[in-house]
């Protein structure tokens, strides 16, 4: 018989609703520094109860199992809007006077389906280093071997979402997001707060997603929405760094806003065509800081900006990492815009502004791709704005906002980082854990196995999941040797996993002062199992008792 795991963390701290409060693991944000007055910010409330959206999706797709909040936003016609947040910390929808702004996650028929978890506002980092079995990392791999990877159902392809897996056709799960471990509304500062473990999006992996995602929205008022993201990565490998970041990942649906423009670092409106490089990229400071999609070109159209910043930090940055000091930012940051499957406008989709919105691709794609570095042990942050309202106005907000957009490297003082209690239930034991992720500490999870009931606390999200060793035997001398050498195959679609809540985080080496333990001389094997490389016995705070 299966023993239930008798370690709990107080009611505030765990995941019992999806919007329980857990503000004490949510204390990772820095300060806001765009404030207006009260008679300025309108009306906001939130709500954790589903309704239907009113609008057009792919038609295979279901809402519910991605809904987790709403906030409105209420004030003039113009700058009001409805902005929906996925499970998985993604907006998924943004409702305003342009109707709805978020592409309809439209695939063809056959193929994998995609429910709100790439064509939506989000955080996305890839690791470079092992992205994929191609190009130069294919170099002196067997053509056996190579053929024996390709053809593997594990995917090579090592990015993270911060939203959602892609749905295979035969797949056994409908959808599947980023698993959330907090979440907290907080009505008078105008908030919502999510932590979520991120994914790799392929059902079906060979790598294992070490980051975990905070998100925090903002209603600023008068049409602006602050968007903060927090990314830590707790790798247990030093070489798995994540270099390649979209900060955000989005655009708009061009049947709502089918013109865009990006701004000049003169604050002219300038189109794609003849802007951008082959690739759609340039750099931010070749910009003015933000990109709008409009409705028309009428002063008066519905419009919404982006304002993603020019670099602020760069040249500090560059500085702190010549000097042999902690830094993020390596090089310039880049932009970029397409129109997704824009061929297929010249002749499948000609129609496209009077077909069904929902029966095209229907998105005009940004990115914008700071070139800042996620090392493991490390934690990061980016902050920049959507701005909703009039045409004119919203440049003029959008030029404004330019130099608040934030980013950089943030650190977590071990003596001022609250501590949680978690203690079993008769309140004889217990043990303190840190709620930040402080330098040389480890995250800890509570998961459930739920064929058997089993609890346990572990820093391996993947205890529970279906495992198949794979025969993916690099060449000794390939420089990827190591990493490939006990491949594991990842079925994320045959989990037998339910994440409940981050417990917190506990330190991998002793520290020098204090009363300190082993999890294992405090859990029995049912509560936490014996250790392993990804499974680790971390130490804990205990009192003198």
């Amino acid at each position: 018989m299966t023993t239930q795991l008798r370690w709990t963390v107080p009611f505030l701290t765990l995941l019992i609703h999806p919007l329980a409060s857990a503000q004490s693991f949510l204390n990772v944000f820095p300060n806001p520094t765009v404030q207006l007055a009260d008679d300025q910010r309108g009306d906001t409330t939130f709500t954790s109860k589903f309704t239907p959206s009113e609008s057009l999706w792919d038609e295979r797709l279901d809402e519910r199992p991605v809904f987790l909040a709403e906030m409105v936003h209420r004030q003039d016609e113009d700058n009001s809007f409805k902005l929906r947040i996925g499970q998985g910390g993604q907006i998924y929808s943004l409702r305003g006077a342009f109707g709805e702004s978020v592409p309809p996650s439209w695939r063809a028929a056959g193929g994998k389906v995609s429910p709100w978890n790439d064509e939506v506002w989000q955080f996305v980092a890839v690791c470079t280093k092992y992205n994929g079995i191609e190009g130069r990392t294919a170099r002196g791999i067997p053509s056996e071997t190579l053929d024996r990877i390709r053809q593997s159902p594990y995917a090579t392809s090592f990015f993270i979402h911060n939203s959602g897996a892609y749905i295979p056709g035969d797949s056994a799960v409908k959808s599947l997001y980023c698993p959330l471990l907090a979440s907290e509304m907080d009505a008078q500062n105008r908030t919502i707060q999510m932590l979520n473990w991120g994914l790799v999006p392929q059902i079906k992996t060979v790598h294992r997603s070490p980051l975990l995602y905070y998100t925090q929205i903002r209603d600023v008022g008068n049409g602006v929405i602050e968007l903060t993201w927090v990314v830590h990565n707790f790798s247990t490998r030093d070489d798995v760094v994540f270099d390649h970041l979209n900060a955000p990942w989005g655009g708009t649906r061009i049947s709502s806003l089918p013109l865009r423009y990006v701004s000049s670092p003169e604050g002219k409106l300038l189109q794609r065509e003849g802007f951008l490089s082959e690739h759609g990229t340039v750099d931010v400071r070749d910009t003015g800081g933000w990109n709008i999609s409009c409705a028309s070109d009428d002063d008066d159209s519905p419009s919404l900006a982006l304002v993603y910043g020019r670099d602020k930090h760069l040249e500090a940055e560059l500085a702190r990492q010549a000097a042999g000091q902690p830094y993020c930012q390596f090089k310039h940051s880049l932009y970029r815009d397409w129109r997704a499957s824009e061929p297929l406008y010249k002749n499948v989709w000609k129609d496209w502004a009077t077909r069904p919105e929902n029966s095209f691709r229907n998105y005009d794609v940004c990115e914008i791709i700071p070139k800042i570095q996620i090392v493991p042990g490390s934690t990061i942050w980016f902050r920049s704005y959507l701005v909703v309202g009039k045409r004119a106005k919203v440049i003029e907000q959008a030029t404004r906002l330019v130099d608040d957009v934030d980013y950089g490297l943030l650190t977590f003082d071990p003596a001022d980082s609250p501590m949680t209690t978690v203690e079993n239930s008769d309140g004889k034991k217990a043990f303190q854990v840190l709620t930040q992720p402080v330098s040389g500490t480890m995250p800890l999870m509570r998961i459930r196995n739920t064929k058997t009931n089993q609890e346990i606390i572990t820093t391996d999200p993947y205890y529970f999941v279906d495992k198949e060793k794979l025969d993916f035997t690099l060449p000794a001398n390939h420089p990827h040797h190591d990493y490939y050498r006990d491949t594991t195959g990842y079925s994320m679609d045959k989990n037998n996993s339910e994440w409940l809540s981050l417990v917190g985080y506990a330190y991998v080496d002793k520290p020098t002062t204090g009363n300190w333990q082993k999890l294992s001389t405090l859990l029995d094997s049912s509560e936490f199992p014996n250790p392993n490389p990804h499974h680790l016995d971390l130490w804990v705070k205990t009192s003198n008792r």
